[in-house]
């Protein structure tokens, strides 16, 4: 056993409560690098809790009153009408699996690139959803039309915490056709 002697006959044994921080220091840099690396777009923060949540109550739609009276206003004319600005493709799109069947959102994202949606990204949803559904932030409500019509799904609806609030997110919740 002379190989395992030190020349001073006593090794340096750290204690113990510097063996156990220094295990939770290491364990917490691996987490929070596995975050980064799982995190798909770090210059964009995701929702956070606190955020506020998007309101879902219905607001009163005004109703004229009896004494004002409304004139039609003359139509234009076909050849003066302007044209409607077409909704454009170019929301980021999140393609979130929430069945038990692997490779689900990659084989559905393909889909979702061939009707011309460029920034397809894809993912796991845990939680209980009806059916597949395209969930959206306020400011891609018409995209998300547009998507649910590009991909026959009829569910629309605001997107909530903790979706990301960058991108329109579609969460597939049982077979495709």
């Amino acid at each position: 056993m002379d190989h395992r002697r030190t020349p001073s006959g006593k090794a340096y044994v750290p204690a113990s409560w510097f063996i156990v921080l220094t295990i939770m220091l290491c364990v917490g840099a691996a987490g929070w690098l596995g975050w980064l690396f799982v995190d798909d777009d770090p210059d964009t923060p995701a929702a956070s809790a606190t955020s506020p949540a998007p309101s879902l109550t219905a607001t009163p739609t005004p109703t004229p009153s009896k004494t004002t009276k409304t004139t039609p206003s003359p139509k234009p004319s076909k050849s003066t009408k302007e044209p409607e600005p077409e909704v454009q493709r170019n929301a980021p799109v999140s393609v979130l699996n929430n069945t038990t069947i692997q490779g689900l959102a990659a084989t559905y994202s393909v889909k979702v690139r061939n009707a011309g949606w460029t920034d397809v990204r894809i993912g796991n949803w845990r939680g209980s959803i009806a059916g597949n559904t395209v969930y959206f932030p306020p400011q891609f409500a018409e995209q998300a039309k547009l998507l649910g019509a590009d991909l026959g799904i009829g569910r629309i609806l605001p997107s909530f915490a903790p979706m990301r609030t960058d991108r329109l997110t579609i969460i597939l919740a049982g077979p495709q056709q």
